[in-house]
């Protein structure tokens, strides 16, 4: 039987509100983030706290509070990974209509939980990679103890730079996705559809075979070739439709 494939998504702003009730179980380096998070909302200017969480007025409250919220992991709202994360690149996957099973194959580098399975508990937070000093090399620190340990199969890095460079080091050879526009124009800014598109294509088909993903249909694009990437993997170059 082959390996299911793996999908690394990046984490969106756009957040379910809500949950479930109930006690967050975290590991050391998640409880980590959460006691520096709480302990920003607590003591952080309103200047501070709107460049940690890149809102403002209402927005900033709600941040705020949500942060506040986290002082104790006993009576937390918690929603899965794949059902808080609700943002382009998350509705172009559309998980609830994905099996159960599926989920567990997608992992979203959280900046507040970490490396975090598509089924597992997130609570409602507002959190930048640079917001807290040392963030992002407490969690690459962090992955490098959690990445052997993933399941076999071919893994795909369908990534922005920032959450691509946490994975930096890990020796699995992962794929990953160009993206370009009819004139053959690399799309950075509105390339989270088409990375949620492809994870789509590749979970609804329990298909991870890099050949196998270049002849499958992505809505509103075409493949237009493979080239070697520097991950140990293959890069496919996907055209978006005019």
């Amino acid at each position: 039987m082959k390996a299911a494939p793996l999908i690394f998504l990046a984490p969106s702003e756009d957040k379910a509100p809500g949950g479930i009730p109930g006690p967050l179980p975290e590991t050391p380096a998640q409880r980590w983030v959460r006691e520096r998070l709480v302990a920003l909302a607590k003591t952080g200017s309103p200047e501070v706290l709107r460049k940690a969480f890149d809102v403002k007025d209402l927005a900033l409250d709600k941040a705020r509070t949500e942060a506040l919220a986290l002082a104790s992991t006993r009576h937390l709202p918690q929603l899965p990974a794949l059902a808080r994360y609700t943002g382009v690149a998350f509705q172009a996957l559309d998980a609830g209509s994905l099996p159960q099973e599926a989920w567990r194959q997608v992992f979203v580098l959280s900046s507040l939980r970490g490396l975090v399975r598509g089924d597992e508990p997130v609570p409602p937070y507002k959190l930048k990679l640079g917001a807290i000093p040392g963030l992002k090399a407490h969690w690459r620190k962090a992955l490098a103890v959690q990445l052997p340990l993933l399941p076999e199969g071919p893994a795909w890095e369908l990534l922005p730079g920032d959450a691509a460079d946490l994975l930096r080091g890990w020796d699995r050879p992962r794929h990953t996705v160009e993206i370009f526009d009819a004139n053959g124009k690399a799309i950075s800014h509105f390339s989270k559809k088409y990375r949620g598109l492809v994870a789509r294509w590749i979970l609804a088909h329990g298909q991870g075979d890099p050949r196998k993903v270049l002849r499958g249909r992505i809505p509103g694009c075409q493949w237009a070739g493979v080239d070697e990437n520097d991950r140990g993997g293959l890069a496919l170059r996907l055209l978006v439709e005019p």
